[in-house]
């Protein structure tokens, strides 16, 4: 299986990414895109893009960018990260976009920043800095 069928398998065993209605856009070697439609069912009580779904859909292509580069026996864990909210999100689709800086043996520095997109225009809206752990598979209950 390539490492792009393995993220998509992944990413598609993920009940939550579904609820909120995130996409994988794109997967390659270190990198990850997620894209997120506009739902209001998102928002906070201003109308933005709550905080914690911008987070998730960073935190999510942080790890999915990390385990395009594992080996097969692994999987992702974060176990760091830090967001900055830099604007407010709302009304229009975000994507968050994700490459690895530094690859370990085990642990991954990932930077994932989310921006709001509109045809060809995009507006940084959040970055993070995520460190993803690699551990072993954890098998099906």
């Amino acid at each position: 299986m390539s490492i792009s069928e393995t993220v998509r398998m992944g990413f598609s065993k993920q009940p939550f990414m579904k609820t909120i209605g995130a996409q994988l856009a794109s997967v390659g070697s270190g990198k990850c895109e997620i894209f997120l439609p506009f739902d209001a069912k998102l928002t906070q009580q201003h109308g933005f893009f709550h905080g914690g779904v911008i987070s998730t859909i960073a935190d999510n292509a942080a790890g999915f960018a990390a385990y395009s580069l594992m080996p097969q026996d692994c999987q992702p864990l974060s176990i760091e990260f830090k967001i900055s909210l830099l604007s407010v999100a709302t009304g229009k689709p975000l994507i968050a976009r994700a490459e690895v800086l530094k690859a370990g043996r085990k642990i991954f520095h990932v930077r994932s920043d989310v921006l709001i997109v509109e045809q060809d225009d995009e507006e940084l809206v959040a970055t993070a800095l995520v460190t993803i752990k690699c551990s072993k598979s954890v098998k099906e209950i």
